[in-house]
């Protein structure tokens, strides 16, 4: 290839990474459950006939030293489709940090 071609090439491929990188990310799914956490536990609920599967996930994090939080286990609660309810406790002194995942 020519000179010119590759940095034509090479300007072409900056940009197409430029786009990538400046676009804003995708929306995640609204599902229509309830997610809540009390120290060391946490609770996921939901409802309205949803078609999706889920699964509530939560860190146990160390927060004993509140600058340097230590995720120290991650518990995860087993799949569940459509309405359903689910806890988990960390136990101890750990903090519970929850989050969602889910697929339809």
């Amino acid at each position: 290839m020519r000179v010119k071609s590759l940095l034509a090439l090479a300007a072409c491929s900056a940009s197409a990474v430029g786009i990538l990188l400046t676009a804003p990310a995708a929306q995640a799914a609204s599902l229509p459950c309830g997610l809540g956490s009390d120290g060391g536990s946490a609770t996921a609920t939901c409802w309205s006939g949803s078609s999706y599967t889920w699964r509530l996930v939560v860190d146990c994090n160390d927060v004993s030293n509140v600058k340097w939080p230590v995720t120290v286990k991650t518990l995860y609660s087993p799949w569940h489709k459509g309405d359903g309810t689910e806890a988990l406790s960390c136990g101890g002194a750990l903090r519970a940090l929850a989050h969602l995942e889910a697929h339809s």
